[in-house]
């Protein structure tokens, strides 16, 4: 009797998370409820957050 060959599991090409153009950080960030309401539901808040501490950094000079 032939013994089956098993094809499954194991390493696929293009299998699983794709990688991140900018390595990341993930932190927990708390924030006032108001604040936190009035964000937009459309926008992407991540983008958003990162956009507006970006700019606050830039205006106190820690990053240029």
């Amino acid at each position: 009797m032939e013994e089956k060959v098993e094809n499954r599991g194991g390493k696929r090409e293009n299998a699983g998370r794709k990688k991140r153009d900018k390595e990341v950080k993930s932190i927990l960030l708390n924030l006032e409820k108001t604040l936190f309401e009035a964000l937009p539901k459309s926008i992407n808040r991540n983008a958003y957050i990162n956009d507006a501490v970006r700019k606050k950094m830039k205006e106190d000079g820690y990053i240029e």
